[in-house]
């Protein structure tokens, strides 16, 4: 009994840092901490390592959603595989466990993040109007010339400014693609056939939106001002890993 009350107590302590460093142990580091990319799918973020050479009891894998960051406990597993269901990107390192005993430090950390990018642009109603996410960076351009490929445009109904899907009205808007619009206030995107999945949405002010990509991507944007007949947008993020919907919880 007092062997599995010191085992409790040192889990206990370990369970939440602001490091994953502590405390250290004498077992070997586990090598080789990944993101398995094609198995991620929406939520759910699959972690493999390598196994170690001795006997272990099993391995504890550590997520925070920045690094550096407060870092959690999030499963001990005996194999050399998980997954993570998650509301949000971050970073993932895996320690071993003897007994009383861990590995002597932290494994590599790897991550799901999504690209981020700063784009204080102005989308203009008849001018610039459409936008075009990449991995690399976002561009933006006029959505009535069939040479730019927009996902998004946006175009005046009423007093209303609103964002449209690439390809909504491909007789004014030529050379769309096949996405899908919502708004969104946290970091993970409608399922695919969501309800919350848009042709077209009403632009606001301080206000963020998710774009279902037709290559298979996600891809989100944080409006900054709705004026008259333009939109001000402020940064945007890129998730590259196909399938998986989740973005950062911090933009800077």
């Amino acid at each position: 009994m007092k062997y599995l009350a010191v085992l409790s107590a040192l889990i206990l302590l370990a369970a939440c840092s602001d490091s994953p460093n502590t405390p250290r142990g004498t077992l070997p580091i586990v090598q080789n901490c990944r993101i398995m990319k094609g198995e991620c799918k929406g939520d759910t973020v699959i972690i493999a390592w390598d196994s170690l050479s001795v006997e272990v009891d099993g391995y504890r894998v550590w997520f925070s959603d920045t690094d550096p960051g407060t870092w959690n406990i999030i499963v001990q597993v005996e194999g050399t595989t998980t997954q993570h269901i998650a509301t949000r990107t971050g970073y993932y390192c895996v320690d071993a466990i003897k007994g009383i005993d861990f590995s002597e430090d932290q494994s590599n950390k790897a991550n799901d993040r999504a690209s981020m990018h700063m784009i204080e642009d102005t989308l203009t109603v008849d001018g610039t109007n459409g936008i075009r996410f990449k991995d690399s960076h976002t561009s933006i351009g006029d959505a009535s010339q069939a040479s730019f490929a927009q996902d998004i445009y946006i175009h005046k109904e009423g007093d209303t400014i609103l964002f449209y899907r690439g390809n909504f009205e491909p007789e004014t808007y030529p050379g769309g693609s096949n996405s899908m619009i919502a708004s969104g206030s946290n970091y993970l995107a409608p399922g695919p056939g969501d309800s919350a999945w848009k042709n077209s949405t009403a632009a606001q002010d301080a206000a963020g939106f998710f774009v279902q990509l037709e290559n298979g991507d996600y891809a989100s944007f944080w409006v900054d001002t709705v004026f008259n007949n333009s939109v001000v947008l402020n940064s945007n993020q890129y998730q590259a890993i196909t399938g998986l919907r989740l973005f950062n919880p911090f933009i800077f």
